[in-house]
């Protein structure tokens, strides 16, 4: 009775791991899916006369897209090989440890393939995001308080404060491990938010609180790399007729007839790895269709952009998901790391969308860059004997654009422009 408790719980926890790791497939470049197909191949068909066969061919649809696709305008980008442990691995390696039941197990799993490289959690994911997950496969209803145990076990593993979903939420977490007495870190932290905002001058702080501060970091991500492909290959390609676009996957390096050759070897295996297998190729169906079905609905939206004749939309993750029927974390993770091959450049998807600057009226449609453009006249028109602070450029703005903004997001553009403080401004 307790052996096959024991085999029930191992194939659960087996099942959970499979759908994490279908979960991350979605956010895989074509290269990386080439790499994880290839050794999927290497084990089922070992034993096979084939076995020497290149199954894969890592050209574009020559045919087809030969007239677009010229050798200037398809980018060999090389990369160096990074083959250190990432920031995620590291994360997932700790957390594998943790005594936790399958759906915790998945939880995290979610929530650690949501983390950027520089710690910081994906702000496009939403507890809904996981707990519709959660309930997909089994069939629970979840409260938040669940992913908030399971995020607060992952932010305080090794680098502590990842997973963040604003700076200070990371400095507190990094206080609590430091070795220091209680009250070193109370005086720490009630002087976080005045540090954070440069309202603090550091010269006045005490040398050992000082110290201490410097253990801090921003970036508690910072010092993991990522791993880095040889070159950049498009997973898309989006090619212009009389009347609209028409994208394409980039994926004859797995057809339809490979694919289904694969399928049949699992399915008559009895390799101890059978069902990561049929996992891993439900998860990579899914990726596909997502990911032309998302690019479809970008490529259309920008369709105006792509042909020269206006700015880029504004255009969220959101947004595709509303229109998709999916989830914005989806939408995130299927955009990341995919390259799309436009007739005169490859370009990143993500590129392809654009912040939009929350308004009163939902008529305007204003972007971030749009908001730069009008900081930039905002400055170059002020009076250089009293120009004005981010605080009334604020001002400005939502007078004059009816759009809601806080002044740091005017502090943090004026710097992407380069443009000195108030102070500095001002001519005598």
């Amino acid at each position: 009775m307790k052996q096959g408790l024991k085999q029930k719980q191992k194939l659960s926890l087996n099942l959970t791991a499979n759908l994490g790791e279908q979960i991350k497939l979605l956010s895989l470049s074509g290269f990386e899916i080439s790499s994880q197909l290839n050794d999927l191949i290497k084990d089922f068909f070992l034993e096979d006369e084939d076995k020497k066969v290149s199954y894969f061919q890592d050209e574009l649809k020559v045919d087809q897209y030969k007239s677009v696709l010229s050798a200037d305008n398809y980018s060999n980008i090389e990369k160096l090989q990074n083959d250190e442990i990432d920031l995620k691995e590291n994360l997932l390696n700790q957390f594998e440890l943790l005594p936790l039941n399958d759906i915790e197990f998945l939880i995290g799993q979610v929530l650690i393939d949501s983390i950027e490289e520089n710690g910081r959690l994906d702000p496009e994911l939403e507890f809904d995001d996981i707990k519709r997950i959660v309930y997909e496969d089994f069939n629970i209803i979840i409260q938040d308080q669940i992913i908030e145990k399971i995020l607060d076990r992952i932010q305080n593993l090794d680098p502590p404060g990842c997973a963040f979903r604003n700076i200070r939420e990371s400095l507190d977490v990094q206080i609590k491990h430091l070795d220091i007495n209680k009250e070193t870190k109370a005086l720490l932290e009630t002087n976080l938010d005045k540090i954070i905002e440069n309202k603090i001058n550091l010269k006045e702080i005490p040398q050992a609180l000082k110290a201490n501060l410097l253990k801090l970091s921003l970036n508690p991500g910072g010092s993991f790399g990522s791993h880095t492909e040889f070159y950049t290959r498009p997973d898309l390609v989006a090619i212009k007729t009389k009347d609209s676009w028409n994208v394409s996957l980039n994926d004859n390096f797995m057809s339809q007839d490979l694919i289904e050759r694969i399928k049949n070897k699992v399915e008559k295996s009895k390799d101890k790895n059978k069902h990561e297998a049929k996992s891993f190729l439900k998860g990579l169906e899914r990726r596909q269709q997502t990911l032309y079905l998302v690019a479809e609905v970008i490529v259309n939206i920008q369709s105006d952009f792509l042909n020269g004749s206006s700015k880029k939309k504004a255009l969220s993750n959101k947004e595709i998901a509303e229109l998709l029927n999916i989830s914005p974390s989806t939408v995130s993770r299927i955009v990341r790391n995919k390259y799309i091959q436009l007739p005169n450049e490859l370009t990143t998807l993500k590129s392809l969308l654009k912040k939009r600057v929350n308004k009163q009226n939902q008529s305007i449609n204003i972007t971030s860059e749009d908001l730069k453009l009008f900081i930039d006249e905002i400055v170059t028109s002020e009076n250089k004997k009293s120009p004005l602070s981010d605080e009334n450029i604020k001002k400005v703005l939502e007078e004059k654009l009816e759009i809601n903004i806080a002044r740091r997001t005017i502090s943090k553009y004026r710097l992407e422009l380069n443009i000195p403080s108030t102070r500095k401004r001002k001519s005598i």
